[in-house]
């Protein structure tokens, strides 16, 4: 069976690639925040894949992980870009987002709590920032702590 990702996004990355990034990064000494997104509901929110995804966080030390909840957001247009390529994708899972979502702009799993209660345990138990206005403000900040030591074009 095809993996999620290689369904869902067949340009991008796999997750082992991803993965192999982040290692070579944390071996450079860069830190790295991880975006975790899009968590499809009934496709891949479940509690091992959330695990799997966070173990690698783990190992490979992330500084933080952005999280605005376990689904999805749809605005209109990518909605039905989204509807199409998943009734083809996952037969009969349209109709059931359609019942269930409608057109709601935020789509969450219907194991929102608990996978954020999971989440949001497991970075605290590993040092991991989950909170998201720390993350952003961190972020932003980086660059400052980089600029004392950042070359100019000029300077070459």
């Amino acid at each position: 069976m095809m993996s999620c990702v290689k369904k869902t996004e067949p340009g991008a990355s796999s997750s082992s690639v991803r993965f192999e990034v982040l290692k070579k990064l944390k071996d450079a000494g860069i830190p790295t925040v991880v975006w975790l997104s899009p968590i499809l509901p009934f496709i891949n929110d479940t509690k091992d894949n959330i695990s799997d995804i966070l173990d690698c966080c783990i190992e490979t030390k992330v500084y933080g992980i952005i999280c605005f909840g376990m689904g999805l957001t749809l605005r209109q247009g990518n909605r039905e870009f989204f509807y199409k390529n998943l009734d083809r994708l996952f037969p009969g899972m349209k109709e059931k987002y359609i019942k269930i979502y409608g057109n709601k702009f935020e789509v969450l799993s219907p194991q929102n709590k608990q996978l954020m209660d999971f989440f949001r345990n497991t970075c605290k138990i590993h040092n991991i920032v989950c909170d998201n206005e720390t993350i952003f403000e961190y972020l932003r900040t980086y660059d400052d702590r980089l600029s004392e030591n950042q070359l100019s074009l000029f300077d070459v």
